[in-house]
């Protein structure tokens, strides 16, 4: 299981996709952390401690990234059909998604926390210049919350990626979902948004919002885990039984 482990680590860190995904994601979420700030001058219900710790909490908008890392480092093995030669190496199919997951999500934790560190960096900065107080209650808990969130699209994103198997459809279906229809029926339906899994991840890093009400950190998270759970295990069931040919 080690030397699947680490081949994969070895074949991610080779990727030149990888690693501009691995450079985008504290950099959007420096931009997010300079939007959290700019927010705070405008007049709203959330109070100001609720606005400050949301702009630590942009650090978990590196979940896409990770989420896409996931993705393509599963279901790209399909569409090379390097997966075959894994699996006539590797019989045990079940060993094969393990390593896949530790690895990406030994992957999706340092992308995490590298952009957690970006965020502070720049949320704290920014929110000095702009005369505002640079922490808050709760600011440690939604940075970590942040980086167990972010953590937990890279696994979402290989349960996706052997589920789907399709390259194009499975980055296609994520986009789609996790950009527009989970945003969309959040604004039509807020009390529906919070048991999404979008919505279960934003109570994870101690998201406030302002036309929605977010589980308390607690029940996000579990709930969060139960969706990357159940991908995975769907993909494990599909994956192990079905020809990859």
């Amino acid at each position: 299981m080690n030397r699947l482990i680490h081949a994969e680590l070895v074949k991610a860190r080779a990727s030149r996709t990888v690693r501009v995904l691995a450079v985008l994601a504290p950099l959007t979420c420096m931009l997010w952390a300079g939007l959290g700030v700019a927010l705070l001058g405008l007049e709203g219900r959330m109070p100001a401690e609720d606005r400050i710790r949301n702009v630590y909490a942009m650090a978990q908008q590196a979940y896409l990234f990770t989420l896409l890392l996931g993705i393509l480092g599963t279901a790209g093995e399909f569409r090379h059909q390097t997966i075959t030669w894994r699996f006539l190496v590797t019989p045990d199919r079940g060993r094969v998604v393990s390593a896949k997951l530790a690895a990406y999500g030994i992957v999706g934790l340092a992308v995490a926390a590298v952009s957690a560190a970006a965020t502070v960096a720049a949320g704290a900065l920014l929110l000095h210049l702009g005369g505002h107080p640079v922490t808050a209650p709760g600011v440690p808990a939604a940075l970590l919350g942040a980086v167990l969130a972010v953590t937990g699209y890279g696994l979402l994103g290989v349960g996706l990626g052997a589920l789907i198997r399709n390259q194009t459809a499975a980055v296609a279906v994520a986009l789609i979902w996790f950009m527009y229809a989970d945003y969309l029926l959040t604004m039509l339906l807020p009390g529906l948004g919070r048991w999404l899994p979008t919505g279960a991840a934003r109570a994870l890093a101690g998201m406030s919002m302002e036309n929605a009400e977010l589980l308390p950190a607690w029940a996000g998270g579990p709930l969060f885990a139960a969706y990357v759970l159940a991908a995975v295990l769907a993909a494990r069931l599909t994956t192990l039984r079905r020809d990859v040919t």
